[in-house]
């Protein structure tokens, strides 16, 4: 028997090692290890130190054509180009009888710019104004996180490859965010943050201190500019400018901040200058500028949107109990599954919740049979929860969507605690009203997520976060209402016919 599955897996292992050790050792092959993209006047190294040459006595020759006509050797050189453009840079390597080339785009630049966006739907037209930028001499690098769901996905996203390019990040002309939900600016703040070991005169700050950074918004832009005076209070660039997505090629092409401002003001396009003025202290922005303080100190943005949202929620949520008469598992447990669906998107949200009632309903039912006690019971059922949870993040991460895990760990944790308040319903009401009572819990959450999901809502009420002390006026004026609920209107309605007859 042993022989047999030595013997099996021998021959399904095997030709997968033998084809990846299978190497030509007959052939040169040449390698080309230089930056893609280089200003013009800078010098850039081409090395092909990599490549792989035969065991001859007889040297390797590397001839270099560097597609600006010049023509050099060796097996590393230094090249600087003289005028902006794409050039097509071709190795060649001699040796003996055999000659192999390989060849190498490399973009000349004279101005660079880097975009960060997630804006899916433009896309497109941001690929053509690279395109029509490139033909001027500037390279638009583009940093995008197109396929993330939620704005904590996208802001880890736009994070991490900004780490990755801090080298470009501090030889950047200009840079613009172009983000739907404040990631771009959150994962730069982050950045900046988080520079504490590096020495200032190699720090972002230092290289953004005198560069104008533009911020894209289709929202209300006086109020997007509140927003992010925490921002720019952390980055302490020269100045900030929001303005529409129609001037981002504008900004690309200006010579000069100053006179991309004064193209704006002359063309009447609508903007906003945030800069160290526009961030003093009134009566009237004390509350803004409290965010702004907390935001300036390291607390993300998002997070404070969660905060500024849960008034708004359990205020839907008492109106939705109090005045339609809808039945939930209390206000906090909707509240809960809410904010779980925005810090983990509404569609894996959703998985999480329906894991949670599956895996609870199906423990109890085995458990049923041993006849244990209530709180071991639901303990046991919790368990299993999280494990169900943890293999689906390994298959997450097994097809490349495990980066959810990093950031939203904490939010499927507690919603696992929903098992307990399913099984408890499940032992003292039964399956049906059970299940009835966790679908309109989920209703009323779907509700409240794609309310507070509205992106001019939570910019509306983190750039005036005062419009929360109206909710407590509300709640109070709610708590007073003594009438009928509506359903109640609907399920007495025989008896309040015959009442009035």
């Amino acid at each position: 028997m042993k022989k047999f599955l030595l013997s099996l897996l021998t021959l399904l292992f095997l030709p997968g090692i033998t084809h990846a050790v299978e190497f030509d050792v007959s052939t040169i092959r040449p390698v080309v290890n230089a930056q893609d993209i280089v200003r013009t006047d800078r010098n850039i190294i081409f090395d092909a130190s990599s490549s792989f040459v035969l065991d001859f006595e007889e040297d390797a020759n590397y001839n270099w054509d560097l597609g600006d006509g010049s023509l050099l050797s060796g097996e590393e050189i230094v090249h600087t180009y003289d005028e902006p453009g794409s050039y097509t840079v071709i190795l060649t390597i001699e040796q003996g009888k055999q000659t192999e080339s390989i060849s190498k785009e490399i973009f000349v630049y004279d101005k660079l710019v880097l975009l960060l966006t997630d804006a899916t739907e433009w896309q497109e037209n941001i690929s053509k104004i690279k395109n029509e930028v490139a033909q001027e001499g500037t390279y638009l690098m583009v940093i995008d996180s197109y396929d993330a769901t939620t704005a904590f996905m996208s802001e880890e996203s736009l994070y991490n490859q900004l780490s990755d390019n801090l080298n470009t990040l501090n030889n950047v002309d200009g840079i613009a965010i172009w983000t739907t939900r404040g990631s771009g600016i959150n994962a730069l703040t982050r950045l900046i943050q988080e520079e504490s070991e590096v020495s200032e005169d190699e720090s972002v700050q230092k290289s953004l201190s005198n560069k104008t950074l533009l911020i894209i918004t289709s929202e209300n832009i006086n109020t997007l500019g509140r927003i992010i005076q925490g921002s720019f209070n952390i980055i302490q660039p020269k100045q900030m400018v929001v303005t529409s997505e129609y001037e981002l090629r504008k900004y690309i092409a200006a010579e000069t901040d100053e006179g991309f401002i004064v193209d704006l003001q002359e063309s009447l396009s609508e903007h906003k200058v945030i800069n160290a003025e526009t961030g003093k202290v009134s009566f009237f922005n004390s509350f803004s500028y409290l965010v702004s303080f907390m935001i300036s100190k390291g607390i993300p943005s998002n997070t404070i949107v969660l905060l500024l949202m849960l008034p708004i929620i359990v205020t839907l949520i008492a109106i939705l109990k109090q005045v339609i008469g809808i039945t939930t598992f209390g206000v906090y447990i909707p509240s809960i599954i809410t904010l779980s669906f925005l810090a983990l998107g509404l569609e894996f949200g959703i998985l999480i919740l329906f894991i949670i009632i599956v895996t609870g309903a199906i423990v109890r039912k085995i458990l049923n049979r041993f006849h244990l006690l209530h709180i071991p019971r639901v303990a046991i059922v919790l368990t299993f929860s999280t494990l169900i949870i943890l293999l689906t993040l390994a298959l997450g991460t097994y097809l490349g969507i495990g980066s959810i895990a990093t950031i939203a760990v904490f939010p499927m944790l507690i919603m696992t605690t929903l098992a307990e308040k399913f099984v408890t319903a499940l032992g003292g009401k039964g399956f049906s009203t059970a299940f009835l009572l966790m679908l309109e819990t989920t209703l009323v959450s779907l509700i409240c997520y794609f309310v507070v999901e509205w992106q001019y809502l939570q910019n509306l009420v983190l750039g005036h976060p005062e419009i929360i002390l109206l909710l407590l006026v509300f709640n109070y004026i709610l708590g007073r209402w003594t009438g009928l609920r509506v359903m109640e209107y609907v399920r007495f309605r025989e008896v309040m016919k015959h009442s009035e007859e």
